[in-house]
């Protein structure tokens, strides 16, 4: 595949000369995504900046056992949502920085479940 990058490097890329020392791209970068409630995004975007990396934010809605409840006017009742509004924070990091990088997840939601972190390989990344 071409170097499509014109410039720097990323911080988590692998350059072709690694590439040819017999280095596979995907085996040296994870992605990691987790899934949060809306107000813990705050949290772990500041842990993530704490290590100098970069993240992306998706809205998403779930539909899932855990439902949202919103109060209609005046308090006269509540709706139960059919989904629930989260938050996905993505980055992609080096695989020696992930044990790092979760527990600082870890420490942002106060050591207590609050989120689900998917670690997926990344086999390439090229910027466009």
């Amino acid at each position: 595949m071409k170097n499509c990058q014109i410039g720097k490097n990323l911080p988590f890329e692998v350059t072709d000369d690694e590439k040819s020392k017999g280095k596979k791209a995907g085996s040296r970068m994870k992605r990691l995504a987790v899934l949060v409630k809306p107000e813990k995004v705050d949290g772990i975007i500041a842990a993530l900046r704490g290590l100098k990396l970069e993240a992306t934010i998706f809205d998403v809605k779930g539909a899932g056992k855990e439902k949202d409840r919103v109060t209609s006017g005046r308090g006269m009742g509540t709706v139960e949502l059919a989904y629930t509004s989260r938050r996905i924070v993505a980055t992609v990091v080096d695989s020696e920085r992930v044990e790092d990088v979760v527990d600082a997840m870890w420490g942002a939601l106060g050591g207590q479940s609050g989120g689900v972190l998917v670690i997926s390989p990344v086999d390439d990344i090229v910027r466009l």
